[in-house]
């Protein structure tokens, strides 16, 4: 839905959560990947509870960001 109707230029991530539970893995990293890559998103994993990443996905929101044109 945000690729038809968003903004141009949209960022997307698909967010993969708990990567603290690796032992409770339902999908694979792969699969993520794949996923995101095939509907213009980047893929990353972060853990809430140990903050792994956290910050990692804001600052990549960050650097795709559309950069407003000098006037």
């Amino acid at each position: 839905e945000l690729q038809k109707h968003g903004s141009p230029g949209i960022v997307m991530a698909l967010v993969g959560n708990k990567a603290d539970l690796q032992e409770k893995r339902e999908v694979p990293v792969q699969d993520g990947i794949d996923y995101a890559e095939k509907n213009g998103m980047f893929f990353i994993e972060t853990s809430a509870k140990t903050a792994d990443n956290i910050n990692q996905l804001f600052e990549e929101i960050a650097k795709r960001l559309p950069r407003p044109s000098p006037s």
